[in-house]
């Protein structure tokens, strides 16, 4: 009871104290955050004047509960889809920032005589702006919309990021016996691949799970899940080698893309200021106002060199992107302070030991001084840009600009290369990541553990070998199977591309063939090197083009990109509903009409039929003669002259009439790519009967049809009610021209496409009623 009664007491000082001092900084119109630090200064044990919390301990306890929410609200609104978002520019700029401040402090730490981890950690410190602080100014000026102000919003994003990673970086540094060697770089790539698996694991099950006890959850109920999520990452990150504050991230970053996240981010709020404002509070209970006198010069050097460097590189980062010379004037007079990502930097490496005390203390007073004068330089951004504009001649400047305007119109890399090496890359570093841990499992722990209790050992480890290549099975099909449309596009745009393009798919072949081996001699037996590795190749090859694993397969990456996009997929539904009344695949599915001209007198749509490569449908031919053939079948007949009716996405068609072009056919007549909700339209106009026109409906799947649990190939729609399915909804996820190894489930819905005479066939078998079409 005495305890608790300290704790109230403290609770009382610091809030009461927060209280009056926060809103005294506020009526001179001065960050929150400052007042809070001026608060932990004058109640720390180091002034004498004022009373002072009784227990320290309890005081630290809470602080790190603060940055565990201060994390977790930092994840909540972040999202994989901002990286995508901000640009080249913010990233060009962010990184050109962040590397050349962690070099300036390190080397202004060394030339101080600190040691090699100070000077560390205070380059790290150095290098993070504050986005808290930039935003907050930029909403007091109504600078939010302009161009400028993009740019540095886009950087601070790219700063969260990397200090998320710095942190693991200076984490695994920290406990290391040295900064190089084969060692530490495995540390650090087993801490990376296991960041990885945890976001997919997270990314896979969450929203899931969520999605499924959605209409049990109130604000009470979904505010208790997400601070349990929250602990319960901060455990699993700190059991793995991670800080607290990562777990709390990553918790935040993996709610952030469900449905949910404004809703937790609104109940979080009050929590994450009420702890929040205790972590800055003990940040300047820290704090010995003697020390300033103590440690002025430093103080005052650090502080000029933040506000000078992070200006002077922001400002040539931002150029450098293709920013005019205005623009990054401003940008650089945005980026001049030490933000208050530094704090948790320094609470770290205090926590770790291997950052002195006195650094501490430095960092903050460098912080508060710059972030005190923020707001200044950003108000002085303009009449700068307009001064060094007047000062710098004429010639120059027109040179700059038409840098900056070069820079805008010309593209270094193919944007289709730049496609496919963004999803060749994330594609392949989730499935190895995740493979590298299946290994790690079976291997290290599966076998150990059951050896212990049964003696057939031979017979366990077979099991197990199996088991563990099994598991490993779907990602080896998603990293291994046949090639996308992006590649095949590449393929025919140029011959160059041909052998980066072999070359890529080479390597998915050997590196998963490589962890097959592993297993085979890590759990079974050591063969010869060249058997063992055609006998993983084999399985290699049989996983990429077993339908089976296919199929198990595309369910499990559309859950996950389902999931991934959950949030957006919702609020592009509510829009639809909203505007339309109703969601339509019609809106998402494009269709184009052309007639070939074949150097041969006939082929088969078989023959014709490369669509498949490029997830097309051919869906209607018109012959010469003003006949219609609506159902198409391998063996269909493709005359010359006829005029052939295709759909898939925007992007897809375009790639296969760049294939028709180069190929065997010529494209004589286009009537241009249309979305297929047009092209319903239009028909009318075009004077097309009614018997041959076009229909698109949907059915929707359940546990009674025959369509469930089944691949859309068993279903044999086609044959049975004269029509192509060219679409299934799941979970509000659009997936155009599916596989025929995709497995259908109870809640999707099969948009199909045909005349009237599919729509008479499937009414008659009561799978649809009027309101579906």
């Amino acid at each position: 009871m005495h305890g608790l009664d300290h704790l109230i007491i403290d609770l009382t000082l610091i809030l009461v104290a927060a209280g009056i001092v926060t809103v005294l900084f506020r009526k001179l119109r001065q960050p929150v955050v400052l007042g809070y630090i001026v608060v932990g200064i004058l109640i720390s044990p180091n002034f004498k004047y004022l009373p002072t919390p009784v227990s320290i301990s309890d005081i630290n306890v809470w602080a790190t509960i603060g940055i565990v929410f201060l994390m977790f609200a930092l994840g909540l609104e972040f999202s994989f889809h901002k990286i995508a978002k901000v640009g080249g520019s913010a990233v060009i700029t962010a990184g050109t920032v962040m590397s050349a401040m962690m070099l300036t402090g390190f080397a202004l730490g060394s030339a101080m005589g600190w040691s090699v981890m100070n000077c560390v950690f205070l380059g790290g410190m150095l290098s993070m702006s504050s986005t808290m602080i930039i935003l907050k100014s930029y909403d007091e000026m109504n600078l939010k919309s302009e161009k400028f102000a993009q740019v540095v919003l886009g950087s601070l994003v790219i700063e969260d990021i990397a200090g998320i990673f710095m942190m693991i970086v200076l984490t695994t540094i920290s406990v290391s016996s040295s900064f190089s060697g084969m060692e530490l770089a495995k540390e650090l790539t087993v801490l990376l691949l296991a960041l990885v698996v945890i976001l997919s694991v997270g990314i896979y099950i969450v929203p899931t799970l969520l999605n499924k006890i959605k209409n049990l959850i109130n604000q009470e109920i979904l505010l208790i899940i997400s601070l349990g999520f929250c602990m319960l990452m901060v455990i699993i990150s700190t059991a793995v080698g991670f800080s607290e504050a990562l777990g709390a991230f990553l918790a935040g970053s993996i709610l952030a893309g469900t449905s949910f996240a404004e809703r937790i981010e609104e109940l979080v709020q009050p929590i994450k200021d009420l702890f929040g404002a205790i972590f800055f509070v003990s940040v300047g209970m820290m704090i010995n106002p003697p020390l300033l006198i103590e440690y002025i010069v430093p103080i005052i050097i650090i502080t000029v060199v933040t506000i000078v460097g992070q200006m002077i590189f922001s400002m040539s980062g931002a150029f450098l992107s293709g920013q005019t010379v205005s623009d990054s004037v401003r940008v650089g007079f945005s980026m001049v302070q030490v933000g208050e990502f530094s704090f948790i930097l320094a609470a770290l490496g205090s926590s770790l030991g291997v950052m002195d005390d006195f650094l501490y203390q430095i960092i903050v007073f460098v912080s508060v001084f710059t972030i005190f004068f923020t707001p200044v330089f950003i108000k002085k951004g303009a009449a700068a840009a307009v001064k060094i504009n007047s000062v710098i001649p004429e010639k120059w400047l027109n040179l700059l600009n038409s840098y900056t305007e070069e820079k805008g119109k010309n593209s270094i890399i193919d944007s289709d290369w730049k496609t496919y090496l963004k999803l060749y890359l994330i594609k392949n570093i989730v499935c190895i990541a995740l493979i590298f841990v299946i290994y790690m499992t079976g291997v290290n722990y599966v076998l150990p553990n059951i050896l212990k209790y049964v003696n057939d050992g031979a017979a366990v480890r077979g099991i197990t070998a199996v088991a563990v290549i099994a598991a490993m099975s779907p990602f080896i099909n998603i990293i291994c199977r046949k090639k996308s449309v992006i590649y095949n596009k590449l393929w025919m745009k140029n011959f160059i591309n041909k052998v980066p393009l072999i070359i890529s798919r080479a390597m998915s072949v050997f590196v998963s063939s490589l962890a097959v081996m592993g297993v085979i001699r890590g759990v079974v037996i050591a063969l010869p090197i060249w058997l063992e590795f055609i006998f993983a190749v084999v399985l290699v090859v049989f996983f990429a083009k077993s339908d089976f694993v296919k199929g198990k397969t595309l369910n499990l990456e559309v859950r996950f990109t389902a999931n991934f996009n959950d949030k957006i997929l919702k609020m592009k539904r509510r829009e639809r509903l909203s505007s339309t009344g109703h969601h339509h695949i019609l809106e998402e599915i494009y269709a184009v009409d052309f007639q070939a001209k074949s150097r041969d007198s006939m082929r088969t749509v078989n023959d014709f039929n490369a669509a498949k490569a490029f997830g097309i449908t051919i869906v209607q031919i018109q012959r010469a003669g003003g006949e219609y053939v609506n159902v198409i079948k391998a063996g269909t007949r493709i005359h010359e002259g006829d005029i052939i009716t295709a759909v898939g996405s925007d992007y897809r068609i375009n790639a296969y009439l760049m294939m028709l072009e180069q190929n065997d056919y010529e494209i004589i007549k286009s009537t241009g790519v249309e979305t297929l909700a047009e092209h319903i339209y239009t028909q009318i106009f075009n004077g097309v009967e009614p018997e041959n026109r076009l229909v698109c409906v949907e059915i929707p799947v359940t546990k009674k049809m025959s369509f469930y649990k089944k691949p859309i190939r068993d279903n044999r729609f086609r044959e049975k009610y004269k029509g192509s399915i060219i679409g299934v909804e799941r979970n509000h996820l659009p997936i155009l021209n599916p596989s025929p190894s995709f497995i259908l489930s109870e809640g999707d819905i099969i948009w199909a496409i045909g005349t009237q005479i599919m729509v008479d066939e499937i009414m008659r078998v009561k799978l649809i009623t009027e309101e579906h079409i």
